[in-house]
């Protein structure tokens, strides 16, 4: 109980401290796309800024960011979601204070230098870091702070959108995959914080204006699973090009620090022809939803169908050249930029075929955001209630659980992966079993039931060895030394070729038959260190050496002995989510 409430105490702080970090993040980009074009979003300013600044923003934010990549971001690390989950799996959710610092200065000057990404995404990830350093300044256990680090993620989203609920559906679906009492608690708090933070400068508005929606008609149900069919196989389409585009840039550009600014340079191009795929793009989002949009291509109208069917390959196309060059940001926002223009898009043909059966274009859009999000993320639950908890209107549901389901199956029909594991998975991390990790590196090895080694000093002759070793009957015998520690230890195989000559009994001393080159686990070690050694090398049983003296042999730990402990921790930690699952 005195836990769980210094917990919340801390779950309460994350979210004070994330709130004001996403408020920090926002402004920063704002501040960088001032700087650029006079406005606070890149949006406000197209038709009003010269050619070349779609030119010189992005390949000078890319110089900056190529700089920050290869100087002070660590080497062999993922960044923003990806970074936390890899932290949560490799590192016991521990990130360090340069990442963070590092990380969110690239994300603002990325996204506010034009860098087709979004601001969702870096929040998520600037969360999960400042929870992580809070979690490791109090020094908390490897549990806890992954927790934490749930809470500070769902304070990000929570704050990014004004959605809590969403937030902390997010954290537990897709980033901690544990719904117990004990860790959703936690986060609720952390969420509604930094939701109160952000609207006490914000206000309570959404990210986007939400039109009014209504289901005309039961007919039109067919029609949002065919938007989900359509956002699922766009959302293959995006996550199998990244590690295309990625490893192209690896290939033709030798030099890292150049990357982003190459990249910045497609975009400016591109930009140059259809300048609303710069930065975020919510003002395009905006006009769509509200449904007054200026359908125009360098200077010409075009049928509003044609306009957004640009629109779409247009971002897809640069946000997928963004990511893979190294541009600081995320795909959440591109997810729900490219998901309302094909919702849009799709609406605008359902409503023209079938006008007295069907809803305005505007509501398909509003729906294609959520659907593309969670074939992006694979995380139909977030999305469903992130879409309706910013509309309020519960005739959205039905439609967002058909668009939102049929998308993410869609996708994982194509591949498990998502836009959060994607570039995980490539490099061999394993995410699935986070959580599982994190219980085993909670075990330590002294936990683990070990049996006493017989020991024989270096001096011994041959025949006293003998005799000791099959005495001992366990297979093995340690070598030590006049202060009773470890030089080597003798099996069998080691045995074997001085047992043939008799007359070597009186000669030979054990300290000439010991291996030395014993592998060996610390007592301060966890069962996972156990398991990853017993993966890396066959045999039954290893000396537990002192956390203090690494020649001190406290036992030997046999391979039953770890995979029966891995069984028991599988069954208690089992029953007990069974007894906590909210």
């Amino acid at each position: 109980m005195h836990e769980n409430l210094y917990l919340g105490f801390l779950a309460v702080f994350a979210g004070v401290l994330v709130g004001y970090g996403v408020l920090g993040l926002r402004f920063g980009i704002e501040w960088v796309s001032v700087f650029w074009t006079g406005e606070q979003t890149w949006s406000a300013a197209l038709g009003n800024i010269s050619w070349y600044i779609y030119l010189l923003a992005p390949i000078a934010g890319g110089l900056i960011i190529g700089f920050i990549n290869v100087y002070w971001l660590p080497k062999g690390e993922a960044r923003v979601i990806p970074g936390v989950l890899e932290a949560l799996s490799e590192r016991g959710g521990r990130i360090s204070f340069r990442k963070t610092v590092g990380e969110m200065t690239s994300n603002i000057i990325s996204v506010g230098s034009g860098a087709s990404m979004g601001r969702e995404a870096p929040s998520i990830a600037l969360g999960g870091a400042l929870a992580s350093l809070l979690g490791q300044l109090f020094k908390l256990s490897e549990k806890q702070i992954r927790t934490l680090v749930g809470c500070g993620v769902a304070a990000g989203i929570a704050a990014a959108f004004n959605a809590p609920i969403a937030g902390v559906l997010f954290a537990l679906e897709v980033i901690l995959t544990d719904y117990a009492v004990s860790t959703f608690t936690p986060i609720v708090l952390s969420s509604v914080i930094s939701t109160v933070i952000t609207r006490a400068y914000l206000g309570n508005i959404t990210t986007f204006s939400i039109p009014d929606f209504t289901l005309v008609s039961s007919w039109e149900i067919p029609m949002y699973i065919l938007l989900g069919v359509a956002c699922g196989l766009l959302a293959t389409v995006i996550l199998k090009a990244l590690p295309q585009v990625r490893h192209y840039f690896e290939q033709h550009v030798k030099n890292p620090m150049f990357r982003p600014a190459i990249a910045g340079l497609l975009l400016g191009l591109c930009a140059l022809l259809v300048p609303e795929v710069m930065s975020i793009g919510y003002g395009t989002v905006e006009s769509v939803l509200s449904g007054s949009v200026h359908h125009e291509l360098l200077g010409l109208t075009v049928p509003l169908l044609l306009f957004l069917a640009v629109l779409i390959v247009s971002k897809c196309v640069v946000s997928v050249i963004c990511a893979g060059g190294g541009f600081g940001g995320g795909m959440i926002g591109s997810s729900v930029f490219i998901g309302i223009m094909m919702g849009g898009f799709l609406g605008l043909i359902v409503h023209g075929i079938f006008p007295t059966v069907s809803e305005s274009y505007q509501a398909y859009a509003l729906v294609g955001a959520a659907a593309m999000v969670a074939a992006m993320l694979q995380a139909p639950m977030s999305s469903i209630l992130m879409i309706f908890e910013l509309s309020g209107n519960y005739q959205v549901m039905m439609p967002l659980m058909a668009a939102c389901v049929v998308a993410a199956l869609v996708k994982r029909a194509f591949g498990t992966e998502s836009a959060v594991t994607e570039a995980l998975k490539e490099r061999g991390i394993e995410t699935d079993w986070g959580l599982e990790r994190s219980w085993m590196r909670a075990i330590p090895v002294k936990r683990i039931p070990w049996k006493a080694v017989p020991s024989i000093s270096e001096h011994a002759r041959l025949e006293e060895l003998k005799k000791a070793y099959v005495q001992s009957g366990k297979g093995c015998v340690q070598v030590v030394d006049d202060d009773g520690c470890m030089i080597g230890i003798i099996t069998f195989a080691d045995l074997q070729s001085w047992l043939l000559d008799p007359s070597l009994d009186q000669v030979v001393v054990a300290a000439e038959i010991a291996n030395r080159k014993v592998l060996t686990i610390s007592e301060n070690d966890s069962l996972l260190d156990a398991i990853a050694l017993l993966d890396r090398v066959e045999f039954e049983q290893m000396p537990v050496v002192s956390g203090d003296n690494p020649r001190k042999v406290l036992g030997l730990l046999s391979r039953n002995a770890i995979f029966s402990t891995y069984h028991k921790m599988i069954v208690k930690h089992g029953e007990a989510m069974e007894n906590t699952h909210v």
